[in-house]
């Protein structure tokens, strides 16, 4: 009777195979680690790439809910969540020859609650009399910059100008194009490609009623960077029961330093007044 002589390579190929250490093998899961919120949208996976088997060359982390994923290495940095949400997640691992059974789930995280797009810088508010009001050291971390503005000035006979400077430039580097209707209802369109003066922008602040406030959003857009000139455009005016003035404006300065302060002031030698407000607010890209 002949007797079969199995080879040593073929049991070892065997045992090989039987085992999951094949080259060609699918990677065993992933051990699931710690899942934590980074942000509203954002949260990190950790996990550990199995110890035996085929090596996985990518790893997916997954949400639940919603399915939402991120790829990488330990911890895997998963975006796209949805504010204030509860999730879990499971890893894969995977190679040219497939993808692994999901790990465990993780642990349970909670996304945080929605970031605000505007965040406040400073305020001031006037408690005496000021012929100037500065923002200096401007933080760069902002897309944006906002300023809220309600004020009126001790001229108190007839409308004034407010001011806004933007680091201190007072040259020929400014632009201006404003539209501005009054309390009869006409426009007028006012243009001033070469601003001799060291303002930049202006708008009423005051007008011959004693107790009267204009009020002025201002927006400068990236006001931060270093190779764009800047742009601002406001919109502000006042009313008084039938008078009254309402300006919006897009102004240029031809210069790419980043915006580190700005200051406001008034046409002629005129003072804000007390409870005149000026609030700052950086805007997120």
């Amino acid at each position: 009777m002949a007797i079969k002589r199995t080879s040593s390579n073929s049991i070892s190929n065997a045992v090989k195979l039987s085992t999951g250490f094949a080259s060609a093998a699918i990677p065993n899961s992933p051990t699931i680690g710690t899942a934590t919120a980074t942000s509203d949208v954002a949260a990190t996976v950790e996990y550990t790439a199995a110890v035996l088997g085929a090596t996985g060359s990518t790893f997916i982390a997954t949400s639940n809910p919603g399915s939402v994923t991120g790829t990488g290495s330990s911890p895997i940095t998963v975006t796209g969540l949805t504010a204030s949400t509860a999730y879990t997640f499971t890893v894969t691992a995977g190679n040219a020859n497939g993808t692994s059974a999901a790990s465990s789930a993780s642990n349970s995280i909670t996304t945080n609650a929605p970031s605000t797009a505007f965040e406040s810088i400073a305020t001031y508010v006037l408690s005496t009399s000021t012929s100037s009001v500065t923002f200096s050291s401007i933080p760069q971390t902002y897309k944006h910059l906002q300023i809220r503005v309600m004020t009126r000035d001790d001229r108190g006979t007839t409308l004034n100008n407010q001011h806004l400077q933007l680091n201190g430039v007072g040259t020929t580097d400014y632009s201006n194009a404003t539209i501005f209707s009054t309390g009869s209802g006409s426009m007028n369109v006012y243009r001033d490609v070469s601003q001799q003066k060291t303002d930049y922008i202006y708008e009423p602040a005051n007008n011959m009623t004693p107790n009267l406030f204009g009020t002025t959003i201002y927006d400068i857009l990236d006001y931060s960077s270093t190779t764009k000139n800047k742009t601002i455009k406001y919109l502000g005016g006042y009313s008084n029961n039938g008078a009254g003035h309402l300006s919006w404006n897009v102004s240029g300065l031809f210069l790419t330093t980043a915006v580190s302060s700005l200051t406001f002031t008034n046409s002629g030698t005129t003072q804000f007044v007390p409870y005149s407000h000026f609030a700052l607010y950086g805007i997120k890209g």
